[in-house]
């Protein structure tokens, strides 16, 4: 998982092959401005608005349940 380490960057390769499953996908839109240097805007799409709602449920899930700290412990047990 990308943030174990306790950066939050991500390397430009990587960042590049993610945006491009997202927009295979169709969660996001790609606007390419052609320009130089190049300018490339990101949106969501209705598919990947529809998805918010279930982030934010893992989202939710995982601040009653885990720890903070970055320990993956139940709080329950």
């Amino acid at each position: 998982m990308r943030g174990l380490s306790g950066s939050a960057e991500i390397a430009p390769r990587v960042l590049s092959r993610e945006l491009k499953a997202l927009t295979e996908s169709g969660l996001i839109d790609r606007k390419d401005f052609g320009v130089v240097p190049p300018k490339v805007e990101y949106r969501l799409t209705r598919k990947g608005k529809s998805f918010v709602p279930v982030i934010a449920a893992i989202r939710d899930w995982g601040h009653r349940h885990l720890i903070t700290g970055g320990e993956a412990m139940m709080a329950a047990e």
